[in-house]
């Protein structure tokens, strides 16, 4: 006799849960902007409007979560409570799964829901991390983040990472958080405290290490994004690392809530358009991009060679290949640029994908 495997069942639970109601608006997921990285090139970072307008048309995703998405989903979840749970043991627990609704900035169709983790009365402790004091008229916010692997301790932890050794959070969460400090005036009001800040508190389920970094704004509500370590050091990458590679390296620039704002407006543009916009990120990088990737770093050799030898290799933004709506924007991989351009025909190009046509 077989035994049950408890396991399906819960990802089935979990696919097929009662989900609230959404009370509709933009993401503070949803969050991009075009900076100035650390080489003075234009970026875009955070989400694709492509992505966007998918969904908030109701178009079915393509390529949803996989049985092991709803596993890491299920460990973020349950991390999230659990340190909610020992902050309230402690006496600083101010307020969990905070609810951010309304608009915000001066386009009245940019109306953002969303929630914030976590808001702790500010506290004091001893040596040994008991609470010694706690104060009544001061917060701040946390947006608990999971993770795991050699990517997450190279990119956030800076392990063995030359550009950013102090670590860096993602630039999709350093936004995410900036939208809840932009909304927080409401929270204030309401628990009668200043929350000057948040902090993006990331834990390694796989080592068990953990590191936080605070966001706060410029200007009060509004402003440049200001990202810190919690002894008050900016990140920024090492001016060494630019030695390394023969070309000088400055702080990021531009990532503010008027530019911020400013992509939302945009998007709220492109879903009145009949057809999908643009894309925004590339499944495979074209020839310049994977180059000046690989110059300053952003691209291993390893990828690198891979790009090169496999001209079907899906060596690009990791947006495409994580994305819901993979299989609409891109629906024979890498060769949909030759087949909306008449180069390939359909049964051509899954030919030379490998399928039976």
């Amino acid at each position: 006799m077989s035994a049950t495997d408890p396991g399906k069942n819960a990802i089935y639970a979990m696919r097929n849960r009662d989900y609230r109601v959404s009370r509709g608006g933009m993401r503070p997921t949803s969050a991009s902007c075009i900076i100035k990285n650390e080489f003075g090139d234009d970026t875009l970072v955070g989400k694709c409007h492509r992505a966007e307008w998918y969904r908030l048309n109701g178009i079915k995703a393509t390529d949803p979560p996989t049985d092991r998405s709803f596993g890491i989903f299920a460990a973020g979840i349950g991390m999230e409570d659990y340190f909610q749970t020992m902050w309230k043991n402690q006496g600083v627990l101010l307020a969990g799964n905070v609810i951010n609704y309304g608009a915000v900035g001066n386009d009245p169709r940019v109306v953002i829901s969303g929630e914030s983790d976590i808001i702790l009365r500010d506290f004091e402790m001893d040596d040994d991390g008991q609470v010694i004091r706690v104060y009544q008229d001061r917060a701040f916010g946390i947006e608990m983040k999971t993770c795991r692997g050699h990517f997450a301790q190279k990119e956030i932890f800076g392990r063995g990472n030359k550009k950013y050794p102090m670590g860096k959070p993602k630039m999709e969460h350093i936004m995410q958080t900036a939208m809840y400090l932009m909304m927080r005036k409401r929270h204030e009001d309401h628990y009668g405290v200043t929350i000057p800040y948040y902090l993006i508190f990331y834990f390694d389920v796989a080592d068990g290490t953990y590191i936080s970094f605070k966001i706060s704004l410029s200007n009060g509500y509004e402003g440049d994004i200001i990202v810190e370590t919690l002894d008050g050091k900016t990140v920024a990458p090492d001016p060494v690392y630019g030695l390394t590679i023969g070309e000088p390296v400055v702080p990021w620039s531009g990532l503010n809530t008027d530019n911020i704002l400013e992509r939302y407006s945009k998007l709220a543009d492109k879903l009145e358009l009949p057809d999908p916009p643009e894309r925004e990120y590339q499944l495979r990088y074209n020839d310049a991009t994977a180059r000046r990737k690989f110059a300053i770093g952003d691209l291993s050799k390893t990828k690198f060679a891979q790009w090169e030898k496999k001209p079907l290799a899906e060596v690009g933004d990791w947006q495409c290949s994580y994305c819901d709506f993979k299989s609409h924007c891109y629906p024979v991989s890498v060769l949909t640029a030759d087949l909306e351009s008449g180069i390939l025909t359909v049964n051509q190009a899954m030919a030379e994908l490998g399928y039976d046509v």
